[in-house]
């Protein structure tokens, strides 16, 4: 083979060679729909595309939590709504002028009451606080309530409350404690049981009027305690509003995000079809070439 036959199939083995990577590269691109396999081949975008990645990865986190954050929200609502009932049905009970059966009601009110307290989301008690794994309120019957010293000693929830971070600039309190809701309504259980184990009591028949003065007494306590109760479901509902605005806000983020790493990682399928048709044809006609020059000797001219 002559010199310059050989430079030329030198150079026809180069185009080959580079023919074959780039066909190659767009092989990769339709088969995984990616401009490159890593970050090295996206030259000055691959930094954008780690900082987009890392603000998905917290906007992600943030749905998440969120999202559990509202259905905790929704189980203290209901909660809330319980203790509301229960609250309404006590005061309903003492506006009775028969205490026959006043103290059954009172009981029913106030298990009612422990029960929706108790309340418990994920495993953990939506009115404890800082402190989720006791119950917020450690007793079951009147007579434990009477046995203590405080009324508010019936609650073991933590004195302060539970926080969430809703996003990086927003933290919100989560709920109220047990003794932050129901210690009034617990003290109204209180001082009903204890009168009726006193010396006015028992309630039981029509009333006589020492009876009927201390229960208009505690039927102000209970119309406080049920307001209580609602003011803290009401800043319970606002909760809800901010999480769910929250969520909305996120998941517009995160959809923003994904468009732009798309944008960023994802290639143009149609052109990457046509640069693999391309690159194919370029890697016939240089494997023809290179094979044509590389058969070329001396030969056919001595003939």
């Amino acid at each position: 083979m002559r010199i310059s036959t050989q430079a030329a199939a030198q150079s026809a083995l180069m185009d080959l060679m580079r023919a074959q990577r780039e066909a190659f590269d767009a092989r990769e691109q339709v088969s995984t729909g990616r401009k490159a396999p890593d970050l090295k081949g996206y030259g000055n975008s691959a930094e954008v595309i780690i900082s987009t990645r890392a603000a998905q990865t917290r906007v992600d986190s943030y749905v998440s939590a969120n999202t559990r954050l509202e259905n905790r929200l929704a189980v203290q609502d209901l909660a809330y709504r319980e203790l509301s009932e229960a609250a309404t049905d006590l005061r309903e009970t003492l506006t009775t002028s028969d205490g026959t059966f006043l103290m059954n009601k009172v009981q029913e009110a106030f298990d009612r009451v422990v029960i929706a307290l108790n309340t418990r989301f994920n495993g953990s008690h939506v009115f404890g606080g800082v402190r989720t794994d006791a119950q917020p309120v450690n007793i079951t019957t009147l007579g434990q309530l009477q046995a203590l010293g405080d009324p508010m000693d019936a609650f073991s929830s933590a004195s302060r409350r539970q926080t969430a971070q809703i996003d990086d600039n927003l933290t919100i309190e989560v709920n109220r404690t047990a003794a932050e809701v129901a210690g009034d309504l617990m003290g109204v259980f209180r001082r009903l049981a204890d009168f009726n184990d006193g010396p006015d009591g028992p309630f039981d028949g029509p009333m006589n009027s020492s009876q009927q003065s201390f229960i208009q007494t505690e039927i102000a306590n209970a119309i406080s305690a049920f307001e209580r109760i609602n003011e803290a479901m009401g800043e319970n509902g606002a909760k809800q509003a901010r999480v769910e605005a929250s969520v909305r806000g996120h998941k517009a983020r995160e959809d923003y995000l994904k468009r732009m790493l798309a944008d960023l990682e994802e290639a143009d399928m149609a052109q990457a079809a046509t640069r693999l048709t391309q690159a194919q044809n370029a890697v016939e006609v240089s494997a023809a070439t290179f094979s044509m020059l590389t058969q070329v000797s001396l030969l056919p001219f001595l003939r």
